[in-house]
């Protein structure tokens, strides 16, 4: 009963680990960054926004989304996000911050950005424009999400189950070698006593033909002793 407690207990754990997804704070404006990792000009962009992130003033206020388009998914994803921004995802970096986008990135772009996340974090009004399209791909990517995380706690119950049904066969095969030891005990108990009542045999045999032995020569004494006086 207590395995099956622990089992369960495991597998909720593991589900709810690799399951359940995680949502930004709501209250933080998504800048969705599509990028490559060969594009000099992205990796610019990632520095700008890993130390914007670091700033008081702006670190609080935005989220940012990253896709790298190297992958089919991310790279559909971008050309659907363009659509939807009225622009041609015709390269990277592209941007999207509230209703605004940037096609391509340099330093001068960094006051329009952060004007971008600050006018679209205070305005208590705003409609994330890709906000249905983003919530169709995590769903997509939720229900990968979902088949490993089943996967994972599927492998980690049958591997407590494996674990418990070594201990198992270990207490069994203990309880067999104990058993195995009291029967060679008590084995070895029986052939010592067999010995003992043997070696007492064979003492009682050797002193009965002793005393015959001695009557025998007692016997022959008193019969020569009577001869003697007989010829006198």
């Amino acid at each position: 009963m207590k395995k099956n407690k622990f089992l369960l207990l495991v597998a909720s754990f593991l589900a709810v680990l690799f399951i359940a997804p995680t949502h930004a704070n709501a209250d933080t404006v998504n800048v969705y960054f599509f990028r490559s990792s060969t594009c000099p000009h992205c990796q610019a962009a990632q520095e700008f926004f890993s130390e914007l992130q670091e700033d008081e003033e702006y670190k609080d206020l935005f989220v940012v989304k990253d896709f790298e388009v190297s992958s089919v998914k991310n790279s559909n994803l971008m050309t659907d996000a363009a659509e939807i921004m009225g622009d041609t995802a015709s390269g990277v970096p592209y941007i999207v911050i509230g209703d605004q986008s940037f096609v391509g990135y340099s330093s001068s772009s960094d006051e329009e950005i952060k004007t971008a996340i600050k006018e679209t974090y205070e305005n208590e009004s705003f409609v994330d424009p890709l906000a249905e399209l983003m919530t169709d791909f995590d769903s997509g990517s939720d229900d990968g999400l979902i088949i490993v995380g089943i996967l994972v706690a599927v492998i980690a119950v049958v591997g407590v189950g494996l674990f418990f049904a070594r201990k198992d066969t270990e207490k069994i095969e203990k309880s067999i070698a104990s058993e195995e030891k009291k029967e060679e005990e008590k084995n070895a108990e029986v052939k010592e006593e067999a010995v003992k009542e043997e070696k007492t045999a064979v003492k009682k045999n050797t002193s009965k033909k002793t005393t015959t032995k001695k009557n025998n020569n007692t016997t022959k004494k008193t019969a020569a002793t009577k001869k003697k006086k007989k010829k006198k």
